[in-house]
């Protein structure tokens, strides 16, 4: 059934959202090419009209000269038979096929020993000793009540879902990429406007320099330069005198100028003698800076970074299937019997289980073990959810005490660091930031343990997952909730049900189903990207679930229980 909303189109254009009922297409498409019309099918379905030109037998469509020409040049189709359209004696209905080796022959049987397609020319010179032909109608209604068309039908499900995972990543990938783009020019335009701020900073300061030495030596040199030029105008005149006295000659004036020229003589020749050998020439000039010298010989200002992160992104194979988790029916593997109570679950890469772990007796066990290499690390106060954060580091929480960061070496647990907050039950560690649950708070620090922000939600936080780069979810304490919020507390998404009794444990496996555990109901709920239940995918469980967590592969599921580790297989 198709069914429109009355805001979303208008009621005269109602037809043109009609599904493609491709039977009444065939017949149309007969009568017309009864009438001599043969249009191109391509076309049609791009809403353009053309005359046909060819058939392919292999697609059983008629193409026009256009799409002959990019039939024969696309690669998946260059090889398919092609028919003059004359030649063809068009299908009476839309599910006639032609045969690929007699194309005026229409496909009559099917030949279940060669898994061939046949017209009654095949079964006459190619199939005649075959034991098992049946018409294609019998064939095709065997495959149909068959089991092996739900398995493809499912694996290609899973198919459609890992493309879209796929193409989620290229569409973020090109988003994150332009962004890069940008921030980058970005850089490179402030990193260039601060430069020009600095060069004016400079050229001011430099200017000022020169302005200064101008004010102070330069008088110095005018006053100079006027004395002498002074004393130059007296030694002129008194030349002037002599020279006038040689041809005027007055005994007494001359005895007299005499007299004065001796004592100008002396007193000239002390100062020319004092000038001559201490007169200093002023010169001024810019000294560049060796820095700056290097600025005007670098050959570049710098390279464009560009790096390449692999995704894990994990591909269904034929040993390792989470096409359609919603269809996988979980069957118990092993039960791990425990002498304690297991609160927090994590696995290694190499499929060791890590464990957080508990007792309520007197003497109280508080550790992290490794079952597989027989090691464990005592902590100084209740360990519940555990998280490896890389290949072999990873985290715990201690109630009221914070994050006991560990390291798992030469079959050894060590510890590396820890973080001191106010926790609950669990942590989540995203973009390079850690965020823990305490009451109705969550608070965030960096990897160097400096409190970044808190963020405020209205239930008591549980324990904690990452949904994905944007987003975390957690439970709420002793109740039946899950809520979904982004790294700065928006609301995404929240889950209730009353089968869902003291929601614990919740993960996110690898195609971003969420699963969260119920203690006192004994199961895990397995909900979709939307946060709507999908199924309750592990029910009446053997022990009360605290914790779960998936192989790296998908085909296991361990459940931390009360006295008891459950490894699934979901193969």
């Amino acid at each position: 059934m198709f069914v429109l909303k009355p805001d979303e189109i208008k009621v005269e254009d109602w037809s043109t959202k009609l599904p493609t009922d491709f039977r009444l297409v065939g017949i149309i498409y007969t009568k017309e090419s009864k009438l001599g019309q043969k249009p191109c099918t391509v076309c049609e379905r791009e809403n353009e009209t053309k005359s046909a030109y060819s058939w392919c037998v292999n697609c059983s469509e008629a193409l026009c000269k256009k799409c002959n020409l990019d039939h024969r040049r696309n690669k998946t189709t260059r090889h398919h038979k092609l028919v003059d359209i004359d030649h063809v004696e068009l299908p009476r209905s839309g599910t006639d096929a032609f045969c690929v080796e007699h194309p005026d022959k229409k496909v009559e049987a099917y030949c279940l020993d060669h898994a061939a397609e046949c017209c009654t020319a095949c079964i006459l010179l190619r199939h005649r000793k075959c034991e098992d032909v049946k018409p294609i109608e019998d064939a095709a209604e065997e495959i149909k009540q068959s089991k092996g068309m739900p398995k493809v039908e499912e694996t290609f499900c899973g198919f459609k879902f890992f493309l879209e995972a796929l193409l989620q990543n290229r569409v973020e990938g090109l988003k994150n990429f332009d962004d890069d783009i940008v921030k980058t020019k970005a850089d490179v335009e402030s990193l260039f406007k601060e430069l020009s701020s600095h060069l004016t900073y400079l050229k001011t300061n430099i200017m000022f320099e020169i302005g200064k030495a101008e004010k102070e030596i330069r008088p110095e040199l005018q006053d100079e330069r006027d004395e002498m030029n002074s004393k130059l105008v007296a030694v002129q005149n008194d030349i002037a005198l002599l020279q006038n006295h040689k041809k005027n000659v007055q005994p007494a004036q001359l005895l007299r100028d005499m007299k004065t020229l001796s004592e100008q003589e002396r007193i000239l020749e002390k100062y020319l003698r004092d000038h001559g050998q201490k007169l200093i020439e002023m010169r001024v000039s810019l000294k560049s800076n060796e820095k700056l010298l290097e600025l005007r010989n670098m050959p570049e200002f710098g390279k464009v970074d560009v790096q390449g992160t692999l995704n894990d992104v994990i591909l269904p194979s034929a040993t390792t299937t989470k096409t359609c988790m919603s269809s996988v029916e979980p069957s118990l593997s092993s039960a791990i019997h425990k002498e304690f109570d297991v609160e927090g679950v994590s696995l290694l890469e190499n499929g060791q289980i890590v464990l957080s772990c508990k007792t309520n007796k007197r003497e109280e066990l508080q550790d992290i073990r490794c079952p597989d290499v027989l090691s464990s690390l005592s902590l100084p106060g209740r360990p519940y959810g555990i998280k490896m954060i890389g290949a072999t580091d990873g985290g715990v929480v201690l109630e009221k005490y914070g994050l006991i960061l560990f390291r798992i070496q030469d079959s050894k647990i060590l510890k590396v660091n820890e973080i001191k907050t106010k926790v609950n039950y669990d942590f989540v560690h995203l973009k390079e930031e850690f965020y823990f649950g305490c009451d109705r708070e969550i608070t965030a620090y960096d990897n160097k343990g400096n409190r970044v922000r808190d963020i405020s939600v209205k239930n008591n936080v549980g324990y904690m997952a990452v949904r994905d780069d944007t987003s975390m979810c957690y439970t709420v304490y002793n109740k039946r909730e899950l809520h979904c919020i982004t790294m700065h507390g928006v609301p995404v998404f929240t889950y209730t049900d009353d089968n869902l009794r003291c929601a614990l444990g919740v993960t996110v496996d690898h195609t971003g189903f969420i699963y969260v555990c119920g203690y006192n109901s004994m199961n895990v709920h397995q909900l979709g990207h939307d946060g709507k239940l999908q199924r309750v995918i592990f029910d009446k469980l053997p022990s009360y679930p605290n914790c779960i967590c998936f192989s790296h592969c998908g085909d296991k599921a361990i459940i931390g229980c009360d006295g008891k580790v459950l490894v699934f297989n979901l193969l």
